[in-house]
């Protein structure tokens, strides 16, 4: 397994949100994309998203962790939608920091949050459900999009 797997998704999207609030700090850019209403409406938007992908995991008593081993194929709530709703949900909240904080540099940390997630963990968890869950997944895939 890669190094960089080891670490949690979550921890990328804060390394990115911190790295951006300090190239902000730096840059000084004015306050040009200043919507906080759009802000507060992306945050409940991917936390709302996020949650409810993680109660089917809780539901099913299967793992959330990227690389956990998955005991259950989900296929109900937003995953009839999107393959990967809680890393869409992350890349919302990390998006509302844009507009919530009024700069542009914040969305550099969903922009590395998604490269992040679509060349690394996405790959590497496809693999595995195709081994554990083969026509079952390929089945998922046809219905589901990877992203929204």
């Amino acid at each position: 397994m890669n190094m960089l797997l080891r670490i949690p998704p979550p921890v990328y999207a804060l390394v990115l949100l911190s790295g951006c609030y300090g190239l902000n700090g730096l840059l000084s850019m004015p306050p040009n994309l200043y919507f906080p209403a759009l802000g507060i409406i992306l945050a409940a938007l991917g936390m709302i998203l996020a949650l409810w992908a993680w109660m089917h995991f809780i539901r099913v008593r299967t793992t959330p962790l990227p690389t956990g081993e998955p005991s259950t194929l989900i296929r109900g709530g937003p995953y009839r939608f999107t393959r990967n709703p809680m890393y869409a949900g992350v890349l919302l909240v990390l998006a509302s920091t844009a507009f919530f904080l009024g700069s542009p540099i914040y969305l550099l940390a969903p922009a590395g949050f998604f490269l992040i997630v679509d060349r690394l963990f996405i790959p590497f968890e496809e693999t595995r459900l195709e081994r554990l869950f083969g026509a079952d997944y390929a089945d998922l895939k046809q219905q589901a999009r990877r992203w929204l």
